[in-house]
């Protein structure tokens, strides 16, 4: 059993409900208690939505908050639950999860309006509180403990004996008690932090008072806590990210097809991603060929394993060899897994004769002894390989051996039937990104889109609907084409070669983001989808300064 499912295990064990959402708002856990009380099937719900799924949630809401909600009574058809609500955060403080841990508390609250004597209730409340994991304490009207369940021993460490017809505050290190509160004001209170003096956890209370025949006889707190499942959901967040780091993200669902010319790259993607065979997809800039590359290795039978992407291009020539062959090297973490290598033209002669071996025979040389990784390799490129084979500049025997099967990704400018999906899917994740809730594009802009050549296809669109939903007022829903940038016109009138014209709008889409940004390299790389090297590397290529 692996740590993840172990985890899940753990979860799946307690009494309580508990939901976890990542930051796309889709729930990736749910436990067993929690379909239980929701009446919901964990295959339902799983991957999908938590405001389409879930009545009432909030957890959608706490991913832009950022604050815990805890212990809200809340109403859930017949049933009455007591809810808690808490962002997980990374080391940044940022938020990227949220959860809920709730419990179904109907029985609870009708045994105290109908038991006219708390000893009664006594009697039949104890095998039903005992049960629970919360710590609960009842309190009659003076305030004074009159029972208390096993999971109170538990979380506080202090036995019946201890508390037992003494004032509710034996159990707290500092503070009112809830209990002489309640009995005081004669009202629920809720989302209370208390620390136990015995056990020194940090625990949240709530207390609701109870009436028979509208007389105030004593109050029911229940008292939880939230250290060890905020553990395991860390633990388990942090496993996810760490697996999410090793895998790729996109299927081929994730890929626009309304165009003929793109249904025909996703058929021959999918009969490929069913084969052994290394692929060479080609096109141009942008086009988004490690998102097919991603979608083939999560169609494969690898698709349980390592996939890793380096783009040779952006790694000097001298450090090529060492970081694709060398000990721990690429090639080494994506055995049994998949190895995409972007931009293959720019393999230098080390790489290319070393790759030809690999091609060959299945084996290389790696620090002194030879490897035999079992690895998939996916290949792209923006170049015209065969005119880089023909003045000597590339591998013929390499060409062969990748070009076997070949995928080319049309431009964005001979499948535009494609624009305006792929304009609604970056605007669906750019809403995500902001917090905002844009709901389409005007007609006249989605034409304003399609009339445009795309030199840098779709990462120019995602660029270009991000500019626009920063030209937007804050009460501004939908797009309309005066919120797109002007640089749809006069980037019309470029000339100069295909590689010259993207080198300059990409020259000057890095400029303008930095200006947006101040000058913060950091933040700007963050908006131009850009590690902060790859950032660098432009800059120093541009001769930005």
């Amino acid at each position: 059993m692996t740590q993840d499912e172990l985890i899940r295990s753990i979860l799946d064990q307690l009494l309580e409900g508990v939901i976890a959402v990542d930051e796309r708002e889709n729930i990736f856990f749910i436990n067993d208690s929690a379909c239980q009380i929701l009446n919901l099937k964990k295959e339902d719900i799983l991957n999908k939505n938590v405001v389409e799924t879930v009545p009432n949630t909030r957890l959608h809401i706490l991913l832009r908050t950022g604050e815990s909600e805890l212990d809200r009574l809340q109403n859930l058809g017949n049933k009455v639950i007591i809810t808690s609500r808490f962002p997980i955060k990374n080391k940044n403080n940022e938020t990227i999860a949220t959860a809920a841990v709730f419990r179904d508390i109907t029985t609870v609250q009708k045994l105290a309006e109908e038991v006219t004597n708390l000893r009664e209730m006594e009697a039949m409340l104890t095998s039903i509180i005992d049960s629970t994991s919360d710590a609960i304490s009842v309190a009659d009207q003076e305030g004074r403990v009159v029972m208390v369940n096993r999971a109170y021993t538990k979380i506080t460490g202090l036995t019946p004996r201890e508390v037992i017809g003494k004032p509710a505050s034996v159990d707290l290190a500092e503070g009112e008690s809830l209990h002489i509160k309640c009995a005081r004001e004669k009202k629920p209170i809720f989302n209370v932090k208390k620390k136990i003096s015995s056990s020194k956890k940090d625990v949240i209370a709530s207390v609701t008072p109870y009436f028979v025949k509208n007389d105030f006889k004593g109050s029911v707190a229940v008292i939880h806590d939230v250290s060890e499942i905020e553990r395991l959901l860390n633990e388990l967040e942090a496993t996810k990210r760490m697996l999410k780091k090793q895998r790729a993200k996109y299927n081929f669902d994730d890929i626009v097809a309304d165009s003929i010319e793109m249904t025909k790259v996703i058929k021959q993607a999918q009969k490929a991603s069913a084969t052994k065979v290394n692929i060479l997809i080609t096109g141009e800039y942008g086009v988004g060929k490690e998102v097919l590359a991603q979608a083939i290795h999560n169609s494969s039978d690898r698709k349980d394993n390592t996939y890793l992407r380096i783009n040779l291009s952006l790694v000097p020539k001298d450090k090529q060899e060492d970081i694709l062959f060398g000990q721990k090297s690429y090639f080494h973490k994506t055995h049994n897994g998949t190895l995409f290598i972007e931009n293959i033209h720019s393999a230098n002669d080390e790489v290319q004769e070393k790759l030809l071996k690999y091609l060959k025979e299945g084996e290389f040389e790696s620090d002194y002894y030879n490897y035999k990784p079992d690895v998939r390799l996916i290949l792209s490129t923006t170049e015209d390989l065969k005119t880089l084979v023909s003045i000597g500049k590339f591998s013929r025997e390499i060409f062969y051996k990748i070009s076997v099967v070949t995928i080319h990704i049309p431009a964005l400018r001979e499948r535009k039937e494609d624009i305006p999906s792929l304009s609604r899917q970056i605007l669906h994740s750019l809403n995500q990104k902001y917090g905002r809730v844009i709901y389409d594009f005007t007609e006249d802009a989605l034409t304003k889109l399609k009339n445009y050549s795309w030199i840098g296809n779709i990462r120019e669109l995602e660029n270009v609907i991000d500019r626009a939903i920063l030209n937007m007022e804050n009460q501004d829903s939908i797009i309309t084409s005066s919120h797109i940038p002007e640089i749809l016109e006069s980037s019309e009138k470029s000339t100069g070669t295909l590689k010259e014209m993207v080198e300059d709008y990409e020259k000057k889409i890095i400029l303008e983001m930095l200006e947006v940004c101040h000058g913060n390299k950091t933040e700007a790389s963050k908006r131009l989808g850009l590690t902060v090297r790859n950032l660098y590397y432009k800059l120093d290529r541009y001769e930005i300064k």
